[in-house]
């Protein structure tokens, strides 16, 4: 299964060249005090519980969300040095922007849970709810910002340039047989009035070469 950044309104995806675009993907900590300022830095809400979202095992956050300094880069593969908290991610407003609207749930509760301060220190919840309830982001489909319908649509059209691209690859093996037709016919021709000897045109047949039929090699069916 592939992995998908937990962070709302990121859409990256664990793919295998993601680290040739210099993308890599970092599972939360499993120290409680460091995987709870992640979880505050990202602002997520669950809106099943309408409390804070709570990461499960294989959840990860892509680099996009790290500063550069935060990465140790002595070692072969690149990692996170002890303790740092992600700390780039979309504003709400930003979040906004985007074609997809995030979807808010109204009229709900936030369950008292600790925050942090700026140094990241963790502090009592109580006088600082209403600060941090208008900024935190509600759990959505981050990984897919498309409505089903434009999935669709992009799907179809996906679908049509390949039928398109086939229409065409068929195309060219009808000109490729063409050619090769004629270049036979030639060859035979020229032996025929003595032009060329029977080696010189065995030789030159060994440039024809007899294209693939439809619906074999390449799985074209005959129309």
């Amino acid at each position: 299964m592939v992995k998908c950044c937990s962070a709302i309104g990121c859409a990256s995806r664990c793919l295998p060249n993601s680290k040739l675009r210099g993308l890599t993907f970092h599972a939360f900590p499993t120290d409680e005090n460091v995987k709870r300022k992640w979880v505050l830095a990202m602002k997520r809400l669950d809106v099943n519980t309408a409390g804070i979202w709570e990461p499960k095992k294989g959840d990860v956050l892509c680099s996009r969300h790290f500063k550069k300094t935060d990465f140790d880069r002595s070692a072969p593969n690149l990692k996170l040095k002890p303790g740092v908290i992600p700390s780039i991610f979309d504003s709400p407003y930003q979040l906004q922007e985007k074609k997809e609207k995030l979807h808010y749930r109204k009229n709900f509760t936030l369950r008292t849970l600790p925050v942090t301060n700026h140094d990241h220190q963790l502090i009592g919840a109580s006088s600082y709810i209403e600060k941090f309830q208008s900024q935190f982001i509600f759990e959505h489909s981050y990984s897919v910002m498309d409505s089903p319908k434009k999935l669709k649509h992009k799907l179809d059209h996906v679908i049509s340039q390949l039928e398109d691209t086939q229409e065409s690859l068929r195309n060219v093996l009808d000109r490729e047989k063409y050619f090769q037709k004629a270049l036979r016919k030639t060859i035979r021709d020229l032996k025929d009035e003595c032009l060329i000897s029977q080696e010189t045109a065995e030789r030159l047949d060994q440039f024809c070469w007899e294209p693939p039929r439809e619906g074999t090699e390449h799985g074209y069916s005959a129309r």
